[in-house]
């Protein structure tokens, strides 16, 4: 025991210190949860980027009447 024997604590005194701790505790169990609230929004927003990007080897050409990527328009007359 790290308190003489003979020395006893003040049960108020006990009560104010470990009241004060709890609101420390409250404060920082506060902080913690909005970081947590925080970082769930973040792996949110990026998880729907990821669904939204397409899948591995799915590089279709763009449909005939969508152009193309460079912005050309396909002729509508063919050359023998």
């Amino acid at each position: 025991m790290t308190r003489d024997a003979g020395r006893r604590a003040d049960p108020a005194t006990v009560t104010v210190l470990l009241a004060a701790e709890a609101a420390v505790i409250e404060g920082r169990l506060g902080v913690l949860r909005e970081a947590i609230d925080e970082v769930d929004a973040r792996i949110r927003a990026v998880s729907e980027k990821i669904r939204r990007l397409p899948a591995a080897g799915d590089h279709e050409a763009p449909a005939a009447d969508e152009g193309s990527a460079t912005g050309l328009a396909a002729s509508p007359a063919r050359r023998p």
